[in-house]
């Protein structure tokens, strides 16, 4: 979630011009190369680490309760925050564009949509994600009791068999990236689109059905969960030996040059969800390995971290548009955008969110910790 705000942050200080509200005048390649990174993987940890805990709850509260669960936390913040957020969101992105004047956008993976009053689309915005994990979790609550009501007990300990020698081996990475990379075919480039409607988007939903499922396999054998923080040179050697090539065919995509051979394209899309999942498996295995121990800040900033992706991003779109023009540093307008983007979402939360029924809705209920006694 945290990892969001500081991505859309970056957006305005790309080289490559994409449909956002501004564009600042101090680009760099290095939010480029900044936001390519951390979209690889930050949807996928998160879709896969949703299939998880869903059917840790799935368990834990049954259907009814399963549903009642995520409409709690899903549906209702998500309800909520979209009526609010899209008409700040159009009036942000008519000022920034009415200030940038025209220009021509390259097509890839994102329309930009219409400006017009009469022609603007209802589009879930940066909850787009939320929108998608509600179609996955629906899908859930059809397909797990019918397969319950199968016979299908041994083909379970096969598949966890199997997902347990894939894991314990590495070759998992391998692996999954095959049925990723079939749901990367009808992309535009070789990682996932992002949707700008509410429009389902089946390429979409099927590529992060891929991630969501493997959590939910995974949870079955929630021992498999401390084998990821192991040999974590793998996914390391892996993602360092598929970006040079990959880089070079994304370049060459996004330059205009001459189009993809089918061996091209094959090796591009296998090589993105490589990449993907190097990514995904060595985030969530270096949080396993080293962050396995509670720590109070840590516990706040999770607890936080829905509050301020809700929230953050009309702060984020209205401060670059306010620094765009300014003859500074690209880097230090960027550190200007995060701190006081940061502090708006972190100072909301603690004052507005953290104990109140907001706070209970996206996370349940905290207590204040209690006064430490007086010594007389």
């Amino acid at each position: 979630m945290l990892l969001g705000l500081f991505l859309h942050g970056a957006v305005s200080f790309m080289e490559l011009q994409v449909p956002w509200a501004t564009r600042d005048r101090s680009t760099h390649v290095v939010a480029d190369a900044f936001i390519s990174f951390v979209h690889t993987f930050r949807m996928p940890v998160f879709f896969l680490l949703a299939g998880f805990f869903s059917r840790l709850l799935y368990e834990k509260l049954g259907p009814a309760g399963f549903a009642r669960h995520r409409v709690k936390r899903i549906l209702v913040p998500f309800v909520v925050t979209l009526v609010p957020l899209m008409p700040s969101l159009y009036l942000l992105w008519r000022w920034g564009n009415s200030r940038m004047g025209p220009r021509t956008l390259p097509n890839l993976g994102m329309e930009l949509p219409s400006l017009e009053p009469d022609r603007l689309p209802v589009s879930p915005g940066h909850l787009w994600f939320l929108y998608y994990l509600m179609m996955i979790v629906a899908l859930m609550m059809i397909v797990v009791p019918l397969a319950r009501r199968l016979p299908l007990d041994g083909s379970r300990r096969r598949v966890d068999a199997v997902l347990r020698i894939l894991v314990r081996s590495r070759l998992v990475l391998f692996v999954m990236a095959l049925p990723t990379a079939l749901t990367l075919i009808p992309m535009v480039t070789p990682t996932a689109d992002t949707p700008v409607d509410f429009i389902p988007q089946l390429r979409i939903l099927a590529y992060y059905a891929v991630f969501s499922g493997f959590g939910w396999l995974l949870h079955r054998q929630a021992d498999l969960v401390v084998e990821i923080g192991r040999k974590l040179w793998v996914p390391v050697v892996v993602a360092l030996a598929v970006l040079a090539p990959l880089g070079i065919l994304g370049d060459r995509l996004i330059r205009g040059g001459a189009p993809w051979s089918l061996g091209e394209r094959v090796a591009a899309l296998y090589l993105g969800a490589l990449f993907s999942w190097s990514l995904v498996l060595l985030f969530i295995g270096a949080f396993v390995r080293w962050g396995d121990q509670p720590r109070a800040w840590v516990a706040y900033l999770s607890d936080a971290s829905y509050w301020c992706y809700l929230v953050h991003l009309p702060i984020v779109v209205a401060l670059q548009i306010l620094v765009a023009e300014l003859p500074w540093p690209g880097a230090l307008k960027y550190g200007m955008v995060m701190t006081v983007t940061i502090a708006a979402c972190l100072g909301s939360y603690q004052a507005l969110v953290r104990y109140t029924f907001i706070g209970r809705t996206l996370n349940g209920p905290r207590e204040k910790a209690a006064p430490a006694p007086v010594t007389p």
